[in-house]
Formats: structure tokens, C-alpha cells, sequence
């Protein structure tokens, strides 16, 4: 086989199960599988994919060792199920008018980057959160969140852990 090719192979062997978790995330967020969506689907996965290279994998390999499917799969079903529920119960605090914003910060017992990163954004994901700064180095989120007045930083801190840090920091769950 000329080199040309067995590059080729390699690279896309080290990228596909990446652009098809994307697409399969792509798919749940659209919610929709008309023409458009699937090609722009495949054009926008393609192209995160690609300028992946030398975050994720470089030329020997993945540089992150990922999570085990099924941890992932519980997460996405979760963070999905807490991303409605928040929205309901964010309208309802809206209307109701019992809730200012409040800003905290939360030191996470998680010292890998990427877990930081997807609890970060899980975090803005849910209605009614937003991050504000992650520190990775000192393992340390900034929130933003509406809460009662008077709410304690540990009160505001608990759903977080309970909900997005303890599904992603269970011991042995890495291949």
C-alpha cells in the first residue's frame, strides 16, 4: 500500500468514533433528520473533528483516554433529563419572583481537565446556570445561578456534585 494511503487509513481510523459521537450528539440537539440537518451535520462534525488534531489525538495517538461508553450514555441521558427539568423549574422561579442571581465558586474533586471541561459546560447547558470562568489548574468553576436569597455556597454547591461531578468521577471508569 503506498504511504499516502496508510496515512490516510490511520487518520481516519483515529477520528471516526469522534465524528460519530458528534453526529450522534449533533442528532439529539436537532431533533430533526430532514436533509439540511444531516448535511449540516456531517459538514460541521467533519470540520470539529478535523481541528481535533493535537487536542484530543496527534500523529501516535489519542492523547485522552476516554470515558467508557456507558458512562457516557448515563451522562447524556441525564444531562438531558436535568436540562428540561431546569428549564420548567427556571420559568417558574422567573415568574414567581423568589430567586436573584448569585454568583459561587465551586472547587470540583475532579483533577482531570476534560471531566473539568464537561462539567463546566453541563453546567451552562442547564437553564438558569451559566459558567462564568473554569480554572483547571486549581480544579475550580466560577457559577453563575438564580437562588433563593440567603442560599449558602454549600446549598448552591450540593446539585452540582450530586448531579454532574460524582457520574463523571467514579473510580475505574476509564479504559
Amino acid at each position: 500500500m503506498k504511504p499516502f494511503m496508510q496515512k490516510s487509513l490511520r487518520f481516519i481510523r483515529l477520528r471516526y468514533k469522534l465524528f460519530f459521537v458528534l453526529l450522534v450528539f449533533w442528532f439529539l440537539l436537532m431533533w430533526d433528520l430532514g436533509l439540511q440537518t444531516v448535511l449540516a451535520g456531517v459538514f460541521i462534525c467533519g470540520v470539529v473533528t478535523m481541528m481535533t488534531h493535537n487536542v484530543l489525538y496527534d500523529d501516535d495517538g489519542y492523547v485522552y483516554h476516554a470515558i467508557k461508553l456507558r458512562t457516557i450514555v448515563v451522562y447524556v441521558v441525564f444531562l438531558f433529563v436535568e436540562i428540561y427539568k431546569a428549564s420548567f423549574i427556571y420559568v417558574y422561579n422567573l415568574l414567581a419572583h423568589h430567586y436573584e442571581p448569585v454568583v459561587f465558586d465551586i472547587e470540583l474533586d475532579v483533577e482531570d481537565a476534560v471531566l473539568i471541561g464537561i462539567i463546566s459546560n453541563s453546567i451552562t447547558l442547564t437553564p438558569g446556570t451559566i459558567t462564568i470562568d473554569t480554572d483547571t489548574e486549581k480544579h475550580m468553576i466560577t457559577v453563575m445561578t438564580i437562588a433563593p436569597p440567603g442560599a449558602t455556597a454549600e446549598a448552591l454547591e450540593k446539585p452540582i456534585r450530586q448531579k454532574f461531578e460524582r457520574l463523571l468521577k467514579q473510580k475505574g471508569d476509564r479504559q
